[in-house]
């Protein structure tokens, strides 16, 4: 397996990786913004879909699991948002069989639209709430469309924290479960890229000592969130992000006509 790493390990590769999680981190560290949301779009641009899922995969899991722990009341997550969480862990195997299966160019640009939707929806500021009313209803559904495209992109938790979000949750409880949410649905997915040998030892390379700049990143940002206007900040990286969405339809389409 060592072997393999050494003979498989490209320099640059690693050198976007490194500064496509340690911007990840800083960004989450500043405003608590998804790790994935700004990483994945920066890889992608280098390495396929499929690979870029895969090298996250180990540090989404470690990262949550530590968030997990601290949040506390696990338990009590795990029961009051079961219809959801369930849903979306047994859908997520299908949407990473997805992955293994359906084009990446096509993946790419449902990336790039999901990106597009999610950061206009921020941007505007539309709530949700109306979903609270009929909870029983939205939270499996979401839990389903969440899993299987959560598989095929790892943004697994970005329609779920929306929803979170429109309940009114106390801040205790919504990071509680968010973190129950999001290192579950990493745990799985990881399995997953494993099982379909997306995962492989130089992946997991990559995501392992990716570990040292998604953390050196949130530290950097944690320093500077009392410095910097959170809100403002995340308006700038949601703006970035939706232009990297409609870049990366761009592209991705015209490789599909051409």
């Amino acid at each position: 397996m060592i072997d393999q790493i050494f003979n498989e390990f490209n320099s640059f590769h690693f050198a976007v990786i490194c500064g496509a999680l340690l911007l990840g981190g800083f960004v989450k560290g500043v405003s608590s913004f998804g790790l994935p949301t700004v990483s994945i779009p920066v890889l992608v641009f280098i390495l396929p879909l499929p690979t870029a899922i895969s090298i996250l995969a180990i540090p989404m899991t470690l990262s949550n699991l530590v968030q997990m722990g601290v949040s506390g009341d696990i338990k009590g997550s795990v029961r009051r948002h079961w219809t959801l969480l369930l849903p979306l862990l047994v859908t997520l195997p299908i949407g990473a069989y997805f992955l293994a299966v359906v084009n990446t160019q096509l993946l790419t640009v449902m990336l790039g639209a999901i990106l597009i939707l999610v950061t206009s929806l921020d941007l505007m500021g539309i709530s949700l709430t109306f979903l609270k009313k009929k909870e029983g209803l939205f939270a499996p559904l979401i839990g389903v469309t969440s899993g299987v495209i959560g598989g095929m992109t790892s943004l697994f938790g970005i329609m779920p924290i929306f929803f979170f979000v429109s309940l009114g949750l106390s801040k205790e409880r919504f990071v509680s479960v968010v973190s129950v949410l999001l290192f579950s649905g990493s745990l799985v997915l990881s399995i997953c890229l494993q099982r379909t040998a997306f995962l492989g030892p130089i992946e997991a390379f990559y995501g392992i000592t990716g570990m040292i700049p998604i953390l050196f990143g949130i530290w950097v940002g944690t320093l500077l969130r009392k410095r910097v206007d959170p809100l403002f900040f995340r308006k700038i990286v949601l703006v970035l992000i939706l232009l990297v969405g409609v870049s990366m339809i761009y592209r991705s389409v015209g490789s599909l006509f051409s």
